[in-house]
């Protein structure tokens, strides 16, 4: 028996956005909720996707931007807020968690790309991202080749953010490849690594 599920999406957004001492596990399910219906287009028999105060909002119209539209059923400070939200759990350098935030922002990227390119050249390019490479960078050997760095830089090489990725970091991952026993490597990271070349 199919039973159709109405899901707010402001509020499970939110708890990702405000996320003060959610359990990981929370966070994970929610990224690969949103993994499962973003490539869908929200669009589902058995979803039905509803806003926050949609009763309110039937009877008071809020004006949208056009982006706002092309985005539906997210707006533009959703997206910009939920990326932010995504960098800084990457921080907390948590495996189960970093597989989940990478494997989402792949998705969200690809979402908007097809809803307005200009907006993700905009978003890939913020000087943000090379911050937080930077920070998942900052400890141990190899660090290049930790499977959520290679894929962030694959993400980041796809969609050309020459500001944030340069050719000096193409080259130290290359090199740590081939200086690396591609046999001895994890699968996850050896995934990561093909995928990156084949970008690259």
């Amino acid at each position: 028996v199919h039973q159709t599920l109405s899901v707010d999406l402001t509020e499970v957004l939110n708890v990702v956005i405000f996320r003060n001492k959610k359990p990981i596990l929370l966070l994970v399910s929610i990224m690969q909720f949103l993994r499962a219906i973003l490539p869908q287009n929200f669009s589902s028999s058995l979803l039905v996707i509803v806003g926050q105060n949609t009763a309110a909002s039937a009877t008071q119209p809020q004006p949208s931007s056009l982006q706002d539209t092309a985005l539906h059923p997210l707006a533009m400070q959703q997206v910009f807020s939920l990326i932010v939200s995504l960098q800084n759990l990457l921080v907390h350098k948590d495996l189960l968690l970093s597989q989940a935030v990478v494997a989402c922002l792949e998705t969200l990227v690809e979402y908007l790309y097809v809803k307005n390119q200009d907006l993700v050249l905009h978003v890939v390019s913020q000087p943000w991202h090379r911050f937080l490479l930077f920070t998942l960078l900052s400890g141990g050997q190899k660090s290049f080749l930790q499977p959520e760095v290679l894929r962030l830089m694959t993400l980041f090489v796809r969609y050309q953010s020459r500001n944030i990725i340069s050719q000096k970091e193409i080259s130290q991952i290359i090199y740590e490849a081939a200086e690396a026993n591609i046999a001895e490597l994890p699968e996850a990271t050896s995934c990561a690594l093909h995928l990156f070349l084949s970008e690259v």
